[in-house]
């Protein structure tokens, strides 16, 4: 990681102002990320604003941007970075962002890396780390800045919840994980952690888990589960249905969708949480084969499809009729198709392996 250290001060040379965007719907793993990012800008004397364009809808996730006072602003369009250097990405496959003007000076995650992305200052993608906030703790540990309290204490706090999100409660962390959690775990607000971890699932979710219930269909060795048409103030509690429904069923994979409808901006997406406890599915490769808006790491991962133009559908029943049986059938044949996207999987790794080893270029 000093080598990484050394690189990304290298990258960061001469920036005055990044642009720090959260892509996609802001999780704690991203927010945190984003957050210990702006702070060691901070410490290098590096001006920073973090935005996303997708509103926190769960309470917990609320809290915990309040609670560590989190300078996140979220608007309705990513601005369009005049005033800035370059922009910086964590926690998402996709490093390019639509109407920027500028370039890309860090990019870091931990999803598996997409074959086509824009140019990168700095760029680190390490699919072995259970979360980005563990590589972001990694390369902060080799940074060794003279971070001072409160702030340090902030920082870790933030980085261990997205490590305890991201890997669900450390069930999926592993060794980068648990070297991270060695650095920051001693220095972390151990009442917070507690707190966000015990922050009640709300009414709403509740009830998303019962229509998810009475709903469900069983195909092979998964689960589906269509939620219909939700407001956007609820999307994250999709992949929460989705945890819920894995633990409580016998299937392998859930995957559970729903509509969601934006009133203010008149949108409307299909938005499915991808949750699965086979090691050896790949999971990435199974979304990729649907859709490019979306991906997945290990055991966990989500796909949208922007279908705006159907936002004033006068028979709102036929259309989600529609959405469910079309979403349903789509899924299914995934399912069918597991052997020819393992196999071509197991070729992608294997070429990118032996890439990788004459190349000198080994991943972290």
């Amino acid at each position: 990681m000093k080598e990484y250290a050394k690189s990304l001060r290298a990258a960061l040379a001469g920036q005055k102002r990044i642009l720090i965007v959260i892509q996609g719907s802001p999780d704690p793993d991203a927010m945190a990320s984003s957050f210990v990012f702006h702070k060691i800008c901070e410490y290098l004397g590096i001006r920073t604003t973090i935005v996303a364009n997708k509103r926190l809808s769960l309470p917990v996730n609320r809290a915990f941007v309040k609670i560590l006072d989190m300078p996140i602003q979220f608007v309705k369009s990513i601005p369009t970075g005049g005033q800035y250097d370059s922009y910086a990405i964590m926690d998402h496959q996709q490093a390019r962002v639509e109407g920027l003007a500028i370039s890309c000076s860090v990019h870091i995650d931990h999803h598996e890396p997409l074959k086509e992305q824009v140019p990168a200052a700095f760029r680190l993608i390490d699919e072995k780390a259970g979360s980005t906030c563990t590589i972001i703790a990694l390369i902060m540990k080799s940074l060794e800045l003279p971070i001072q309290e409160p702030d340090m204490t902030a920082i870790a706090t933030a980085l261990l919840y997205g490590i305890l999100t991201d890997t669900d409660k450390y069930a999926y962390a592993h060794d980068r994980d648990f070297r991270a959690l060695d650095y920051i775990s001693g220095h972390s607000d151990g009442a917070i952690i507690r707190r966000l971890s015990d922050f009640p699932v709300s009414r709403e979710t509740v009830e998303l888990i019962g229509r998810a219930n009475d709903g469900k269909i069983e195909y092979r060795d998964w689960l589906i589960a269509g939620l219909g048409y939700l407001n956007a103030s609820l999307r994250d509690s999709i992949p929460l249905v989705a945890d819920f429904l894995l633990k409580q069923n016998e299937e392998k994979t859930v995957v559970v969708f729903a509509a969601v409808e934006d009133t203010g901006r008149e949108t409307l997406v299909i938005d499915a949480s991808f949750r699965s406890r086979n090691e050896h599915l790949d999971l990435n490769g199974i979304i990729k084969e649907i859709t490019p808006e979306g991906g997945a790491r290990r055991f966990k991962g989500a796909y949208q499809v922007p279908i705006h133009y159907f936002y004033r559908a006068p028979d709102r029943e036929r259309l989600w009729e529609i959405i469910s049986a079309t979403t349903v059938e789509v899924l299914k044949r995934r399912r069918d198709a597991i052997y020819i996207t393992e196999l071509k999987g197991f070729y992608r790794r294997m070429k990118d392996a032996v890439r990788d080893f004459f190349s000198g270029n080994e991943r972290p």
